[in-house]
């Protein structure tokens, strides 16, 4: 029995202990053989023939879900449908959708002409940033989350924790930009059921003919979805969720697009990059990449100290990067680079004239 299980398991390595057991059941000469249990049979294996037995890895420990929004405007979800044919076989069309789960509503859809000379391309975080500054404008409000998934265009560099600049623009107007688990696209099914309706709702031939009249056609179906649609979502009930949930109407956080640059705070993002810690390689040049910035170190220093790796903090009240060495001792101070108001809210800084006194309240913001 032992040889056999042997042979069984050698011409089959992939073949675990259930596996060979219904086989040694089948075995005519075993008939009425008492056979070994399946976890004795797979310490056998593993004593015998440990070249057949594949080498478990330990299950990472699984990265806890987010928690839920529990009011209107405390989340918006947002999610790219791409790569959309059009009609016209000479377009491709990107749309950026939002929504608020709690409150069911079609916060925003966005179409985008993305045809390149060779195929198509993803959104430019620019391009997001502006479909997020039009919702804000129609719902007069700054949700206090935004979530995404981990694009490169909305999360930074792939293998990079450096923020992307969307998350230091979202950082500055109070906003908590939220990611869901690495390949976890269940982490907010409302977005994606909301791709789902507004392409069916849009597959008309007529809506699909051109770019432009793809957008009327979001544009009409998200008004018909948020104002008379007898919803399911969350807790409408068949009610549509402007009825469900009429506080959709009411700012959670008052914003107006010519108040944003008095809404927009950097010290906020100043104090959010001082929450990381990045290793840098320094170049044969003496220099370092962060955030897509090069900033010299000085090329006697790297040669007296022998720098191969550096360490690099942002002091949020001298507001300069700190390059220090492993042992965290301070080496260099650098001014940053890219990140200014202008940078960052592609608006030019001036003066901010109020016509009247807005609520300026702010969540209290978690790393």
């Amino acid at each position: 029995m032992a040889e056999q299980a042997l042979e069984y398991k050698r011409a089959h390595r992939r073949w675990g202990a259930d596996r060979v057991l219904i086989e040694l059941v089948q075995y005519p000469e075993l008939k009425g053989v008492a056979l070994p249990k399946r976890s004795r049979l797979a310490a056998f294996f593993k004593e015998r023939c440990p070249e057949c037995v594949a080498q478990r890895k330990p299950r990472p420990k699984p990265v806890q879900r987010l928690p839920d929004a529990t009011g209107v405007h405390e989340i918006w979800q947002l999610d790219c449908q791409e790569k959309m044919l059009l009609n016209n076989g000479d377009d491709i069309a990107t749309v950026c959708n939002i929504r608020d789960p709690v409150g069911a509503a079609m916060i925003a859809s966005q179409a985008f002409s993305v045809k390149t000379e060779r195929h198509w391309r993803k959104l430019r975080w620019t391009e997001v940033r502006q479909v997020i500054r039009d919702a804000c404008t129609e719902w007069q409000t700054l949700p206090d989350a935004v979530q995404t998934d981990n694009e490169l265009g909305l999360a930074g560099g792939p293998n990079d924790p450096f923020p992307g600049l969307l998350t230091l623009w979202l950082r500055g107007l109070g906003i908590i930009h939220r990611f869901i688990r690495p390949g976890c696209p269940t982490d907010q099914p409302h977005i994606e059921r909301n791709h789902q309706t507004l392409d069916g709702w849009t597959f008309a031939e007529s809506d699909r003919a051109d770019v432009a009249r793809f957008q009327q056609a979001l544009d009409r179906e998200r008004k018909v979805h948020n104002h008379w649609f007898p919803s399911q979502a969350s807790d409408c009930a068949r009610r549509p969720p402007l009825t469900a949930h009429p506080e959709l109407l009411h700012p959670r956080r008052p914003y107006q697009p010519e108040l944003e640059l008095a809404l927009f705070d950097m010290q906020r993002v100043y104090d959010y990059l001082a929450t990381f810690t990045f290793k840098r390689k320094v170049s044969a040049s003496a220099q370092v990449s962060l955030g897509r910035q090069m900033y010299s170190l000085g090329k006697k220093l790297v040669r007296d100290l022998n720098l191969d790796t550096v360490l690099a903090r942002f002091d949020p009240v001298d507001k300069q990067w700190i390059f220090m060495s492993e042992t965290e001792t301070e080496l260099v101070r650098r001014p940053p680079k890219g990140l200014d108001i202008q940078t960052l809210t592609g608006l030019e800084p001036q003066p901010v004239v109020i016509p009247q006194p807005i609520q300026l309240t702010l969540p209290f913001l978690v790393a």
